[in-house]
């Protein structure tokens, strides 16, 4: 083998090296945190990606008798494209969050079985357990599995409202969905100022136009994607920069560990970098072996680090957070980009600094 190859320098220095790739490896502290801080919005992004092609069209305050929303519902009713789904009573719950706190997910109360029915052939959302004693009916609630476990309900437990909830009338858990996002649906043959409008065929900006529409003209509510969208940016907005500060504070932290790791690996071969500048070999070929030893040892870190992070979310999901209500996603583009970045911050320094230094280093000195 090749004594100027990065491999050749790993293999003859092995423990050197696997301390540097398990500080690497470490780097994934701030991919976790990412994953951490950002799961609350995740969990929002599976609903709104479901709902993206539905609109919530309400009454307001100022709407007496519901004037207003009669005539708004009047006027859906004669698009081609979409379909009407009228809401029961009104509930309000919570969920606590993997961060600790209590935050409100999608909630639908549908006046009948055939409007849930609907809803889901049109979501894609299917029921994985169900109750055996009756159908679906007035005062039936169904969960997805990430709730009921959350609220440690099962088939047939009677739905009891919590501090600072609200429930419209008496409900026992009749079903169980599939899907992850946290979601609860009610049916209540009680009717509400409240309905759900499915987009069948309208394209996306004929949907938003009619949903603008129908604000500029009545005195009601027409929200759809756009609106969950932004409602989730003024909720979950000051996590991003918590979570940029962790960035910043772990990665200089890491960046200063791991400089001072290579300063020490390279310290000892100041004699073998000067004799390669003695032999003619280009200060441009030291630097590129300097960085080539660096992303060997990044690189392996990265693969150790991505499966034993993989393992352990796996593990911590399934003999832990699913059953108690809570889910650790593997992927999020901010926990991505996080870590990119603390690598960058790490890599940086370490290629310059000690690529300066080695390729001044003189064999007489």
């Amino acid at each position: 083998m090749n004594p100027f190859s990065s491999v050749y320098y790993v293999k003859e220095n092995i423990k050197r090296s696997l301390l540097l790739i398990l500080m690497f490896i470490l780097t994934f502290t701030v991919y976790i945190a990412g994953l951490y801080i950002s799961n609350t919005e995740s969990m929002f992004n599976i609903i709104v990606e479901r709902d993206k092609k539905t609109a919530m069209v309400s009454s307001i305050a100022t709407d007496k008798n519901c004037v207003d929303y009669a005539k708004a519902i009047e006027r859906l009713e004669k698009e081609k494209g979409i379909t009407l789904l009228h809401q029961g009573v009104f509930n309000d719950i919570y969920t606590t969050s993997i961060m600790g706190f209590d935050i409100g997910f999608a909630t639908y109360s549908f006046r009948s079985k055939e409007d849930f029915q609907t809803y889901c052939d049109f979501t894609g959302i299917n029921l994985t357990d169900s109750s055996q004693d009756r159908e679906l009916g007035d005062g039936s609630v169904i969960m997805n599995r990430l709730q009921a476990a959350s609220r440690g309900m099962k088939i047939g437990d009677k739905f009891v409202a919590e501090d600072d909830e609200f429930i419209g009338q008496e409900y026992t858990l009749d079903a169980v969905t599939d899907n992850d996002g946290y979601s609860t649906f009610f049916i209540s043959g009680t009717d509400s100022a409240r309905c759900l409008v499915l987009n069948n065929s309208m394209d996306e900006s004929s949907f938003k136009e009619l949903l603008k529409t129908l604000e500029t003209e009545y005195n009601v509510y027409a929200r759809g994607e756009d609106y969950n969208n932004n409602k989730i940016g003024e909720m979950l907005g000051n996590f991003y920069y918590i979570y940029f500060f962790v960035i910043i504070l772990l990665s200089v932290i890491m960046a200063v560990t791991v400089n001072a790791a290579f300063t020490g690996m390279y310290q000892h071969r100041t004699g073998e970098f000067a004799i390669y500048k003695a032999m003619g070999i280009p200060a441009r070929k030291i630097r590129l072996k300097i960085l080539s030893e660096v992303l060997l040892i990044d690189v392996t870190g990265i693969l150790a680090g991505l499966c034993i992070i993989m393992a352990s979310i796996y593990l911590a999901n399934n003999l832990y957070l699913i059953p108690h209500g809570l889910k650790l996603f593997y992927y999020n583009n901010m926990s991505l980009a996080g870590m990119v970045t603390s690598n960058l911050i790490i890599l940086i320094p370490v290629t310059i600094f000690q690529g300066a230094k080695l390729v001044r280093a003189d064999i007489c000195g």
